[in-house]
C-alpha cells in the first residue's frame, strides 16, 4: 500500500499540471477580423451596441468564462471590422442587444467542444421596430493538439465558439433587408 502513495501523489500532481488554471477569454481571440461580404450602404456605420448581458467573470479554479465587457468589446470590434459599427448610440440607425444565454462547456476530455447560445436583437432606433431577432448556437472544438492543458483547451474552445457565433451574426446582418 505504501508503494502506491508516491504513484498517487505523482498522478495527482500531473493531473493538476495538465488541468492548469482557468483564464478569461481574450477579446482578440473572440473578434472577427475578416468577412466574406461588404456591408451594404444602408448598414455602413449604422449599428450601435446597446446592451450586452449574460457574461460571467472567470474563476481561476473553475473554467474559462466570457465577461460581458469582453464580449461587448469583441462584438464592437467585429462590427467595426465589418464596417457596420456606430460608436454613438444616439446617432445609430439600429440598436443591437446581445444576451449570452449559455456556454455549454465540458469539465474534462481530450477534445473540448464549447457551444455558445447568444440571443441577438436589432431594433430600428426611429420606429422602435424589431428588424432582427435570433438565438444563435455555435459549437467550436479545441483538441489535445491545440494544447495539452485542459483549461487552455476549454478557453480556446470558448473563444472559438464566441467568434463563430459573432461570424454568424455578421453574416445575417450583412444580408439583412433594410428600408
Amino acid at each position: 500500500m505504501t508503494k502506491r502513495i508516491p504513484h498517487l501523489v505523482a498522478s495527482t500532481v500531473l493531473l493538476a499540471l495538465l488541468a492548469g488554471c482557468a483564464t478569461p477569454a481574450a477579446v482578440s481571440n473572440m473578434s472577427v477580423y475578416t468577412t466574406q461580404r461588404t456591408a451594404p450602404a444602408a448598414l455602413k456605420n449604422a449599428i450601435a451596441v446597446a446592451d450586452v448581458t449574460g457574461g460571467r467573470e472567470t474563476n481561476p479554479l473553475w473554467v474559462s468564462q466570457v465577461a460581458s465587457d469582453a464580449f461587448r468589446s469583441a462584438l464592437e470590434d467585429s462590427l467595426a471590422n465589418a464596417g457596420v459599427f456606430e460608436r454613438v448610440l444616439s446617432a445609430s440607425k439600429y440598436r443591437l442587444t446581445a444576451d449570452l444565454n449559455q456556454l455549454e462547456q465540458p469539465a474534462f476530455g481530450f477534445d473540448m467542444t464549447v457551444t455558445s447560445s447568444i440571443k441577438y436583437t436589432v431594433v430600428d432606433t426611429k420606429t422602435g421596430k424589431e428588424v432582427y431577432s435570433r438565438l444563435i448556437r455555435a459549437p467550436f472544438t479545441a483538441g489535445f493538439s491545440d494544447s495539452p492543458l485542459g483549461a487552455t483547451r476549454v478557453r480556446l474552445a470558448t473563444e472559438g465558439s464566441i467568434k463563430k457565433n459573432i461570424e454568424f451574426l455578421i453574416n445575417d446582418l450583412l444580408m439583412m433587408k433594410t428600408d
